[in-house]
């Protein structure tokens, strides 16, 4: 247990001189904006930490690490335990290896739990059904720290053992690229133009309807911020859909919507009918073009091409999802693009360079995907002149 300053700083050294880490955190983030912070594991391949943020009031020296291009942070789905690193320093994680994303780069599903992972690479079991437990509790029991030490235990080994795997399939560049673009700067900010799009995918909304739904979707997160609650206890997602829709003009309107918070329109109402106000749309991104129903056709099209992507995906070595989704075929079809054999679904990064071009080529005829069954999983054949 880390409980002062001193003991952290001895870890972090440590830490330096082994050049790698796991890190995990266990948070709150039911009631809060900004979750709570209640746990800190850290672990290299000789020493294990579980630092108590109650007890330290400066947790700097362990984002400085995470922000440290020198030092190698090993994470499982860490896109939210990251999160504290650009808040508190200004500067975004650096030199990150998260071992989800690199499951899906050896042959692993996508998304696989830690507990799954564990098995799979180790042979270990780690105990399960601690997720829901009251991490700010003190003190934490004996079941608890063993629950919260495993999550970064084996995670060195895990990381270890991958890296040969990446560099069998030769999708070490890939996994790299993948992990880098998670710590982007912006990364762990609130998507607001990604939840309208949901929002928008499940009820299409005119023009004027989107306009109100980004200035909405950008109030609620402003007065979440400032009041310091989840986005969605303010204002549920349906509230939100309901009032750009119907627009309403008093708050006696927005308070009969069904399921829309009183002591919210008690105190932001007027903030609500500006922002249902105002028309400009400086800041708001185009409305997403609704896709076309499938026909027949057009749907056997999608299929057709999304399993050719799945086959030649799970043969390559690489889980299907980290390579794209159904919706992605549908939308390059729907603008014509994938038919003519001009545009491939992804227009950047990895996924163009290899997924993309694959996927082009083969439409055009000028490869074929043969497959072969092959130590018990689909595997490439080399094709024939």
């Amino acid at each position: 247990m880390v409980t002062n300053a001193q003991q952290l700083q001895d870890a972090v050294d440590e830490i330096r001189q082994a050049g790698a880490f796991a890190y995990d955190t266990e948070f709150i983030g039911e009631s809060t904006y900004i979750p709570q912070l209640c746990l800190i594991q850290l672990a290299t391949r000789t020493a294990l930490w579980l630092v108590d943020p109650f007890e330290i009031e400066n947790l700097d020296p362990i984002w400085e690490l995470i922000a440290d291009p020198d030092v190698t942070t090993i994470v499982h789905a860490g896109a939210q335990d990251l999160e504290p690193v650009e808040r508190h320093l200004n500067r975004t994680p650096a030199n990150i290896v998260d071992t989800q994303v690199a499951a899906g780069f050896v042959g692993q599903p996508y998304p696989v739990s830690l507990a799954r992972l564990v098995m799979e690479v180790t042979g270990w079991t780690v105990a399960k059904g601690m997720t829901f437990t009251d991490w700010s509790a003190r003190p934490l029991s004996a079941m608890q720290l063993r629950y919260a030490a495993d999550d970064v235990r084996y995670l060195p080994l895990i990381w270890d053992r991958m890296q040969k795997k990446l560099q069998e399939f030769g999708h070490t560049d890939s996994c790299t690229e993948e992990c880098e673009a998670g710590c982007q700067p912006g990364a762990f900010l609130p998507d607001l133009n990604k939840q309208c799009r949901k929002i928008h995918r499940r009820n299409s909304m005119r023009h004027n309807q989107w306009i109100r739904l980004h200035h909405l979707m950008t109030l609620r997160d402003r007065c979440a911020r400032e009041a310091n609650v989840p986005p969605r206890t303010l204002i549920p997602d349906g509230c939100i859909s309901d009032l750009a829709r119907r627009n309403p003009t008093t708050t006696q309107a927005i308070q009969q919507l069904r399921g829309m918070p009183r002591p919210t329109v008690d105190r932001y109402g007027s903030d609500i009918l500006a922002a249902l106000a105002d028309e400009g749309e400086d800041g708001v991104p185009d409305r997403p073009e609704q896709l076309p129903e499938e026909t027949a056709t057009t749907r056997t099209q999608i299929d057709s091409i999304w399993a050719t992507i799945n086959c030649w995906a799970m043969a390559a070595g690489r889980s299907p999802a980290m390579v794209g989704t159904r919706n992605e075929i549908a939308e390059c079809i729907g603008q014509g693009g994938l038919v003519k054999q001009e545009q491939s679904p992804w227009t950047h990064g990895g996924r163009e360079r290899v997924a993309g071009d694959f996927l082009l080529r083969f439409l055009r005829g000028e490869c074929t995907l043969p497959m072969q069954w092959k130590d018990d999983r689909l595997a490439l054949q080399a094709e024939a002149d």
